[in-house]
Parts: structure tokens; C-alpha cells; sequence
């Protein structure tokens, strides 16, 4: 065998271990690739002193949670909230219903928090904040959980079934229940 052909199976075979690696911990690389992306939002905002595309982010999770959106001066904070447990969602390490009740409950103090006048959470207290939620309620990565994975990111919903067709069950007289 020659060198070349040699150093091309060698390349192919270290190709091919990282994209096993790669598929293996995706849910951990997704998890990194949003925290990145959204701490860069983040960055980008600060400096130029803008709030919009945290404020539509964080109005987004506010609207799935079905409560008021907050004060502009809660916004920073929230995205912050939000990078953290993104990344924690990924991994399986939390759970979305989890998910949403630190949020909400993160929500609740920081509301209390501000009406007594304390300042602004830095990104290491957030962090410190979602850890204690995490000790305190004894939150763990479940084993049967594999976390975010490539074919929940395309959209196709997996399980859920759609408004159209719950109401097009509903005129042929279909039992969803058993689906």
C-alpha cells in the first residue's frame, strides 16, 4: 500500500470516528451551538444598546407559557436565563416541563427582586441560580432521555398532532386517542 492511499484510509477512518463522536453527543453539541449563538445575540445587543431580538425571544417563551411579556428591564436577564437552560434543555439534563418551571419561577423572583430595588444578575449569578434550582429539586439527566437530537430540530413534530388534524378527526368522527 502506498503512502498516499495509506494517509487517505487513515484520514477516512479519523473522518468517520468523528462523525460517530459527532452523532453520538449531538444533543451536547446542539446545546453548545445555542448557547454560543444566543450568548452572541446577547453580545451584539449590549454593545449597540439594543433590546429587540432578546425582547422577541423572550416574548416568544412568555406566549408558550401563556403569561403576561415582562418589563423591558427584565429582558437582559431572561435571555440570560434562557442561554443557560438552553444549552442544560439539549443535554436532557433538564426537561422541558422542568424547564418552564425554573423560568417561571426565576421570573417570579426577579419581579420580586427589582420591586426591592436589587440589581441586575450577572451571567455567573444566572448560572449559579439555574445550578441551585438544579440541586434543589434534584433535577437529573433521565437515561431513556436522549435530549435534543438533529430530527427534533427539522420541524416535522415527531409525535404531536396538528390543530388540522384534531378538527378534521372531529368532522369524520375519528377517535384520536388511540393514535
Amino acid at each position: 500500500m502506498t503512502s498516499r492511499r495509506r494517509t487517505a484510509l487513515v484520514a477516512g477512518v479519523a473522518l468517520l470516528g468523528l462523525g460517530a463522536a459527532a452523532w453520538q453527543w449531538q444533543s451536547h453539541l446542539i446545546g453548545l451551538g445555542a448557547r454560543w449563538y444566543l450568548s452572541r445575540i446577547a453580545a451584539g445587543e449590549e454593545a449597540s444598546g439594543s433590546l429587540t431580538e432578546r425582547r422577541q425571544a423572550v416574548a416568544r417563551v412568555h406566549r408558550s407559557l401563556l403569561v403576561q411579556p415582562p418589563d423591558d428591564a427584565q429582558v437582559p436577564e431572561l435571555f440570560d436565563l434562557l442561554t443557560v437552560v438552553s444549552a442544560r434543555v439539549a443535554t436532557g439534563e433538564i426537561d422541558l416541563p422542568w424547564a418552564a418551571y425554573v423560568y417561571t419561577g426565576y421570573w417570579r423572583e426577579l419581579t420580586l427582586d427589582r420591586r426591592a430595588g436589587l440589581a441586575r444578575r450577572t451571567r455567573p449569578e444566572v448560572e449559579a441560580k439555574v445550578e441551585e434550582y438544579v440541586q434543589f429539586y434534584a433535577l437529573q439527566k433521565r437515561p431513556d432521555v436522549p435530549g435534543v437530537r438533529l430530527g427534533d430540530l427539522d420541524g416535522e413534530g415527531g409525535d404531536s398532532i396538528t390543530l388540522e388534524e384534531i378538527e378534521a378527526a372531529a368532522k369524520q368522527g375519528k377517535d384520536l386517542s388511540t393514535q
